[in-house]
């Protein structure tokens, strides 16, 4: 079954286009976060 909505890949969050982030790893596939999680993830 598709759902038409993204979820964080790391808690499982329902993800909104505001608070979505999504990072390309190194073999090319898109990962989907929310911003917090992938704050921890990602840090600057």
């Amino acid at each position: 079954m598709y759902n038409n909505y993204l979820a964080c890949e790391k808690c499982g969050v329902e993800l909104t286009r505001e608070n979505q982030k999504q990072q390309l790893d190194s073999e090319g596939f898109m990962h989907s976060y929310c911003a917090a999680c992938y704050k921890e993830k990602f840090p600057k």
